[in-house]
């Protein structure tokens, strides 16, 4: 089943990822780009508003970041997708909103919250975390070069969201 995941709630539940910091999309980004190499799942995740000048929405493998357009939330891009979806049923909506929620329940998705997602994220890329200091092992197939391309995407971000 894929994912489809509201980026902010998201941020806003992490321990180690912080709203007010200008890279927090492109950090959860490449931990969600880890997980869906880890599982094969594909994975959407939503955010509020691009950079400026930046791309409205863009993909890496099997994650795709999408930002809301000017005049719009991410909810209700959300909501959209979720409307749109071919096959609601096969899909795991993340988002603590319950407008969000509560159109994924009608359409038959599933729904976790951010902490079930943590906990599952958590499980998936081996439920350890490294030693403080030591930045974590990579897993094989994570390049260098994509986390550079990730982190240009979101560079010049402000940090309100």
């Amino acid at each position: 089943m894929p994912f489809l995941i509201d980026g902010h709630n998201l941020i806003g539940a992490m321990p180690d990822l912080h709203l007010e910091d200008p890279d927090d999309e492109a950090r959860l980004a490449e931990r969600l780009q880890r997980l869906a190499m880890r599982t094969g799942r594909r994975i959407t995740v939503i955010f509020d508003r691009r950079a400026p000048g930046g791309p409205s929405s863009f993909s890496r493998g099997v994650v795709t970041v999408r930002f809301a357009p000017s005049g719009t939330t991410a909810d209700e891009l959300l909501i959209q997708q979720i409307q749109a979806e071919r096959n609601p049923r096969g899909l795991i909506v993340v988002s603590s909103d319950r407008r969000v929620q509560e159109a994924a329940r009608r359409r038959g998705a599933a729904v976790w919250s951010a902490a079930e997602f943590l906990a599952y994220m958590q499980r998936a890329l081996g439920g350890r975390k490294p030693p403080e200091g030591i930045e974590e092992e990579k897993p094989e197939g994570v390049n260098e070069s994509e986390l550079k391309d990730w982190l240009e995407l979101f560079q010049g971000r402000d940090s309100g969201a």
